[in-house]
C-alpha cells in the first residue's frame, strides 16, 4: 500500500511487523508528549544532581565530625585537609544548584508545551526566593566567585560541648563542625556583588546557608511539577493508549514500537519510540525526591535516646 505522506505505528524490528495508520494530528501529539516527557525528565535529573551534590556536602561534614571523635588533633594541616575537602563538596552543590535555578525556567516551559505564562511563573516563584531569603541571594551570588575567584569556605570550627545535665554535670559530649565565609575574604574579590556584600554579616554560617538554598531550590521544584503536572500525566496517557492501540495488532507485542512518518521510514531516519521505561525513571524520581522546603530546620543527631 502507498503510504506516502501518511503516518503510522511500527516497530523498527522487521518489515513483518504491522503498520497502523494514524493522522497528521494524531503523530504530531505523540511527538509532542515524547518532547515533553523528555523535559520533565530533564527537570528532575538536574533536581537529583542538585540533591545528591547537597547529600555529598552534608554526608562530609557528618564523616568529618565523625572522625573527630578517635581523631583529636586539630593543626594547620588537618584544618587544611578539613577546609579543602569541604570546599569540593560545597563548590559542586553550588554550581548544580545555580544551574538548576538558571534553567528551571526554560525546562519548565518546555515541560508544559511551552504553554504561555509557565516561564514568567516559575520566574516569579525564584525571584520571591531571592527578594525574601539573604541565604538564597548569598548562593546565587557565590557562583561567579567559585568559578573565577575562589572558595568560599574560608575558615573551620569546632564547636565541641558538654551537655549538662539538672545537676549541673557533664552529661554527653557533643561534637560538631562549624563552617564559614568570612565577609571579609569575599570582599577581596572586587566583582562580588556589592549590595549582598553589604546585607551579609562578618562570618556566614555556611550550614545554614545551605540548607535554606537547598530547601528553596526544594520549593520551586514542588511548584514546578505542580505546574507541569497535567502536560505530563496527558503525555504519558497518550503514549500509553497507542501502545496499547498497536498492541492489539501486534499480538500484544510494544516492544521497540514509534510513531513513523512514511518518509521518515524509508530513509531510515529515527522514529518516535514510544516505550515508557525512561519515564519511568522520572517517576521514581519524584517518588525518591520529596520536599524538604523547610531544610534549614533540619538536623541530623546520633545521640542516645536516654529515657
Amino acid at each position: 500500500m502507498d503510504m506516502q505522506g501518511k503516518y503510522f505505528l511500527g516497530t523498527s524490528l522487521h518489515e513483518a511487523s504491522p503498520k497502523l495508520e494514524i493522522s497528521e494530528e494524531e503523530y504530531t501529539g505523540l511527538v509532542n508528549a515524547r518532547q515533553t516527557l523528555t523535559a520533565a525528565l530533564n527537570i528532575e535529573e538536574t533536581y537529583d544532581l542538585v540533591l545528591g551534590n547537597f547529600l555529598d556536602l552534608e554526608k562530609e561534614v557528618l564523616l568529618l565530625t565523625l572522625n573527630k571523635i578517635v581523631d583529636h588533633r586539630f593543626d594547620y594541616k588537618k584544618a587544611y585537609d578539613v577546609l579543602s575537602s569541604i570546599n569540593r563538596k560545597f563548590t559542586n552543590f553550588v554550581l548544580s544548584a545555580k544551574n538548576y535555578t538558571e534553567l528551571i525556567d526554560s525546562m519548565a516551559s518546555k515541560a508544559n508545551n511551552r504553554s504561555g505564562g509557565t516561564k514568567e511563573a516559575v520566574k516569579a516563584i525564584r525571584e520571591k526566593h531571592y527578594g525574601d531569603n539573604l541565604n538564597y541571594r548569598f548562593m546565587e551570588k557565590l557562583r561567579n566567585h567559585l568559578s573565577h575567584f575562589g572558595g568560599a569556605v574560608h575558615s573551620v570550627h569546632n564547636p565541641d560541648k558538654w551537655v549538662m545535665d539538672e545537676n549541673k554535670k557533664a552529661k554527653n559530649l557533643v561534637y560538631n563542625i562549624s563552617i564559614y565565609a568570612l565577609k571579609a575574604s569575599l570582599a577581596a574579590n572586587g566583582e562580588f556583588n556589592k549590595q549582598v556584600l553589604n546585607e551579609l554579616p562578618d562570618k556566614v554560617d555556611l550550614k545554614k546557608a545551605a540548607r535554606s538554598y537547598m530547601g528553596a531550590v526544594s520549593s520551586i521544584q514542588v511548584a514546578v511539577r505542580a505546574l507541569t503536572k497535567t502536560a505530563t500525566e496527558e503525555a504519558r496517557a497518550l503514549i500509553e493508549s497507542n501502545l496499547d492501540k498497536y498492541k492489539s495488532e501486534n499480538d500484544g507485542n510494544v516492544f521497540l514500537v514509534g510513531a513513523f512518518s512514511n518518509k521518515a521510514y524509508e530513509t531510515n531516519e529515527d522514529p518516535t519510540m514510544l516505550f515508557l521505561e525512561w519515564d519511568d525513571v522520572r517517576i521514581e524520581l519524584m517518588k525518591t525526591n520529596q520536599s524538604i522546603s523547610n531544610m534549614e530546620r533540619r538536623h541530623i543527631t546520633s545521640a542516645i535516646d536516654i529515657d
